[in-house]
């Protein structure tokens, strides 16, 4: 079967660098959807004809990148890059006039070159968003790029056979409506286990002369990826709950809304035990920023939809 990732490297760069991250896909996402040179040719095979086959067949292209992948030169002193045969620079080539999914990755603190330092026909890569791997981070950084993965290459499923409710468990709601949490036990959470979340009321979009009450709280996060990472990770919790916020990403910062639009935006217990579940998920996600907000206490009125 083809693999849906493919990674392009430099040996004389990255190849532990580049072994490692294969390492980490395949014992997150699974060996059959990576495709690495060295591993992936059985003894024998037409190589080139595996490398091209390889390629065409891939969905994501991951570029590693070391400090050295530019200026890496054979025995006459001439760039491998500047080489028209080279196979870095057809692999490029190749998800350049496709419409695969590239992502430079960077490690040993490289940086992406120059787009006057690169031949004409591979210019373009530079203006793709480059994700850094620090090696004392490797743990924190692979995540994120396994969750861009997994988006990309539509495995959801972490592992062979395992089902949406294991990446983390989460119970279904009864399919009928709640009831609308009356104020004192709306008021018992905000000041015990929901301290870091907010009451607010703003008119509701389309019927000016109606509210939404919602909860409300900001995450923070170190930086945009992980803020998208976060996002990604509790996405199916909340489909699996059939429960779903109103949030926005705003650089690494999530605000999220609860209300249970069913109930003429009223707070309900879905509302509380969600916002349970996404706190829990918070406080486990490496990316976070565990800076304690203001006391839910307080009740916000919005003269408008606002997001803070």
């Amino acid at each position: 079967m083809p693999a849906p990732i493919f990674i392009s490297y430099r040996r004389e760069d990255t190849a532990s660098e580049a072994g490692r991250l294969q390492s980490s896909i395949i014992r997150e996402l699974g060996e059959d959807v990576v495709f690495m040179d060295t591993s992936s040719i059985a003894l024998g095979r037409q190589w080139t004809q595996e490398l091209e086959d390889a390629l065409q067949s891939a969905q994501v292209v991951v570029v590693v990148i070391g400090p050295n992948w530019l200026r890496i030169s054979d025995e006459w002193g001439i760039r491998r890059i500047d080489q028209e045969n080279d196979w870095v620079r057809r692999e490029l080539e190749t998800v350049l006039n496709s419409s695969k999914k590239l992502l430079p990755i960077l490690v040993k603190g490289a940086k992406l070159p120059p787009a006057d330092k690169l031949p004409e026909s591979i210019r373009d890569f530079t203006q793709r968003q480059a994700v850094d791997i620090r090696d004392v981070y490797w743990d924190h950084d692979i995540q994120l790029i396994l969750q861009q993965l997994r988006m990309e290459v539509k495995q959801e499923q972490p592992k062979k056979d395992q089902k949406l409710s294991d990446i983390r468990p989460y119970p279904t709601p009864p399919p009928e409506k709640p009831d609308p949490l009356s104020e004192d036990k709306l008021q018992i959470a905000l000041s015990s286990s929901l301290s870091n979340w907010q009451k607010v009321i703003s008119p509701l979009p389309g019927e000016p002369s109606k509210v939404r009450i919602e909860l409300f709280r900001e995450y923070k996060f170190k930086s945009f990826l992980d803020a998208i990472g976060f996002m990604n990770q509790v996405a199916p919790g909340c489909e699996i709950a059939m429960h779903h916020p109103r949030w926005e990403n705003i650089w690494r910062t999530i605000n999220v809304y609860l209300t249970t639009w069913d109930i003429d935006h009223f707070i309900s217990d879905r509302d509380i035990q969600l916002a349970k579940y996404l706190d829990r998920a918070y406080a486990d996600f490496p990316g976070a920023t565990k800076k304690v907000g203001s006391s839910g206490n307080v009740n916000l009125t919005l003269p408008r939809p606002t997001y803070y």
